[in-house]
């Protein structure tokens, strides 16, 4: 028995977990918790207390902390998961043991090899449990592969190979401060640990070892990273391989391995698991018994899987992929009494890491993070701030924080991480504060000497609920500190994704009302035509000086060319278009868009008043495929889809999910779908006549500075 668990009637009282940071991954730990016997999760801790409480409130835990010493000293867990950056793993899981407390902690168990096993000491010399998510090696598939090696049915292995070729979108827009970036070697810790774990657990520690990083790529920040990385080792006779690739592609995660009586290979990122082994050696019927064995054993895992993801997605329960799978496998082995499985235990955790850690070593690159520039080497703006940009490091803000310096003007620039907007915006003149604009204290240091607001930040949620809190009230906060410090102007960013756009008789410009149904619209078109009500209230009742613009489908550097808003791109090489493909598309380049809001900043008595910032209809979803296979060199597989096929498999989904009273239910819109084929004209000559806005206005300048630039930008 742990010391975690003494003083307890064993099975009597559940085991009870925190959770030490509530970032994306918490998700997955609070429903596989959820659905465990005998363990009850009771508190929620992060720096940012509000994430820490929205996280507790979401899966009904009790107690939420802003600090990973009260949560200890109030003594409501047994065990912790560590769900923090790596940088944070070795601190926070000494602070953890040494207060008499198991520890699960996501891999990469942490960056230092010595650290690493200064935890195990810990963990032992206590008598408490000390785990490492490796949870790949948990699936079902690989277990399978597991006992097909452990029981000889493959033979003694001669070669075991790993591959991980995904492309990590972190690379494309950032944020670029977040640690896998840090250093050149943080990849291969954050990434690698998932195939080192494969070849610990197969073959053992390689005896020998040599790697290349190759590919490499400058980010803002200063840094370099490599975007491949190839190791090659040996063990006793078998020889081992590992790839990693994070550049664009098809997605490839398996394991494959080949011994004297057969050959494997697991698809991790599937979890099907196929075995090769001959069973005929007629050189007619062979290849066909191999290939029929392997489909039928192909096709029943698939539908197995299927059936669980089905099932899981229905239900809220955490196998409803097979990444939450695989975590919910490795926690409930955690939890479950007894010995700590091997795959878990931090002795094995300790290899994985002392693997990568040979990589990183072998290759040649630098293990140090890069220096932070100091505050007083950064550029400073030209002026005395007068403009503040909340939004300024996404896609278009980049683009309005480039303009407003190259013009000469004070930029100040709201951002939750000031390091992470220094990074995205390099060597831009400009002050950034931190914060967020739902903080009033922030808000305050943010708008001193402020003149000009602009408002480009958008949240993200799966209910409304999320919308009104992370949106619509930081709107409302930010317009009514805005007017009490008095600016002269408050320029929003809407959407075209609020109008009504589903019939081609209709004309749109500046003076068309967002839909009169916006209710039935998706979340995201919603919040926008809610927050643009909002400010014009706060304009015809207390004086808000704002203006609207709502910006089309924005491309350019910087945006992807597999692009929702021409279809629903279930890939780079296949996408649905929504509809037939041939109505022309409200395509803006990114910097006219810019230009635009430079320009709503300056002309004189437009308060009030909205904008449409669309480029002439050039450019069909059709044409826009075409152009970008041209650029890119692909085959895309783009097919015309009616409307009613996409309502008809949302109500499909929506009635499965009501009828279980699923939390994320919602009521199926046929109007919503339709307004993404934007068959409704687009006229941008109010906006071009009042701002003297100019916008490309050619297809040859689309296409290049929008398409290509793109390709080139992604493929780079």
């Amino acid at each position: 028995m742990t010391m975690a668990n003494e003083g307890r009637d064993s099975g009597t009282k559940p085991t009870r977990v925190a959770l030490l940071g509530a970032g994306y991954i918490l998700q997955a730990h609070a429903r596989s918790l959820a659905h465990l016997p005998g363990v009850q999760t009771t508190a929620v801790c992060d720096l940012a207390l509000e994430r820490a409480r929205d996280a507790a409130a979401a899966y009904g835990i009790p107690d939420a902390f802003g600090s990973l010493d009260d949560m200890l000293a109030a003594d409501v867990c047994d065990a912790v998961h560590v769900l923090l950056p790596p940088s944070a793993h070795f601190s926070a899981a000494r602070r953890i043991l040494e207060s008499g407390r198991s520890v699960f902690l996501e891999k990469p168990m942490a960056p230092d090899v010595a650290d690493c096993e200064a935890l195990v000491e810990i963990a032992g010399s206590r008598g408490l449990k000390l785990g490492v998510n490796h949870n790949f090696l948990f699936l079902s598939g690989y277990e399978a592969l597991r006992r097909d090696v452990r029981s000889g049915r493959l033979g003694p292995l001669d070669h075991v190979v790993g591959e991980w070729l995904y492309e990590l979108g972190l690379l494309q827009s950032g944020p670029f401060r977040n640690w896998m970036l840090e250093a050149e070697g943080n990849l291969v810790f954050e990434l690698a640990p998932h195939l080192a774990a494969f070849v610990i657990d197969l073959v053992g520690l390689p005896e020998s070892l040599t790697a290349v990083a190759s590919h490499p790529l400058d980010i803002p920040g200063a840094q370099r990273v490599w975007r491949h990385w190839d190791a090659a080792g040996q063990h006793g006779r078998t020889s081992l391989a590992l790839h990693l690739s994070l550049t664009p592609g098809q997605p490839v995660r398996r394991v494959q391995v080949r011994g004297l009586g057969g050959a494997a290979q697991l698809d991790f990122e599937r979890n099907v698991y196929l075995r090769e082994q001959t069973v005929s050696n007629s050189a007619v019927f062979g290849p066909l018994f191999d290939a029929l064995s392997q489909a039928s054993s192909a096709t029943g895992q698939a539908l197995r899987n299927f059936a669980i993801a089905v099932r899981g997605t229905l239900r809220k329960a955490p196998q409803s992929n097979v990444f939450l799978q695989s975590i919910h496998r490795s926690i409930a082995a955690f939890h479950a009494p007894g010995d700590l499985d091997e795959r878990l235990q931090g002795r094995f955790g300790v290899q994985v890491m002392r693997l990568c850690d040979r990589i990183v070593a072998s290759s040649g690159v630098s293990r140090r993070r890069a220096a932070a520039s100091p505050a007083d080497a950064m550029p400073r703006p030209a002026a005395r701030p007068t403009v503040l940009v909340v939004g300024g490091t996404g896609f278009i803000g980049r683009r309005l924080v480039a303009a407003l310096a190259q013009r000469g003007y004070g930029v100040r620039v709201l951002s939750r991480s000031a390091e992470a907007a220094r990074a995205m915006l390099g060597d831009m003149p400009v002050e950034v504060v931190q914060g967020s604009h739902d903080e009033p204290a922030a808000l305050a240091r943010a708008l001193d000497g402020i003149e000009v607001v602009y408002h480009l930040a958008k949240a993200e949620g799966k209910r409304w609920d999320d919308y009104v809190r992370h949106d619509i009230e930081p709107t409302r906060r930010l317009a009514e500190a805005a007017l009490t410090h008095g600016v002269r102007r408050f320029i929003y960013t809407g959407t075209i994704d609020s109008y009504a756009s589903a019939d081609a008789r209709d004309v749109i410009d500046g003076s068309t009302p967002v839909d009169a149904q916006i209710e039935s619209r998706n979340h995201y078109a919603r919040s926008k035509a809610a927050c643009e009500a909002l400010l014009l209230e706060l304009h015809r009742t207390r004086g808000l000086p704002v203006v609207v613009l709502r910006p089309g489908v924005v491309i350019g550097t910087g945006s992807p060319p597999a692009h929702w808003g021409v279809g629903m791109f279930h890939s780079p090489t296949r996408v649905q278009f929504w509809g037939d493909g041939r109505a022309p598309v409200p395509f803006v380049l990114v910097d006219d868009v810019a230009d635009a809001l430079v320009r709503a900043m300056l002309v004189p008595d437009i308060e009030g008043r909205a904008f449409l910032v669309t480029d002439a209809p050039l450019l069909s979803a059709r044409d826009y495929v075409h152009e970008v296979e041209r650029a890119s060199g692909l085959r895309i597989d783009a097919r015309p889809t009616p409307i009613w096929r996409f309502f008809a498999l949302d109500v499909l989904k929506e009635a499965a999910k009501h009828a279980i009273r699923h939390p994320n239910r919602r009521r199926p819109s046929y109007r919503d779908w339709a307004c993404r084929s934007h068959r409704a004209r687009y006229d941008n000559r109010q906006t071009r006549e009042v701002l003297g806005w100019a916008p490309a206005g050619t297809r040859e300048a689309v296409v290049s500075h929008g398409i290509d630039a793109a390709v080139r930008y992604h493929q780079r």
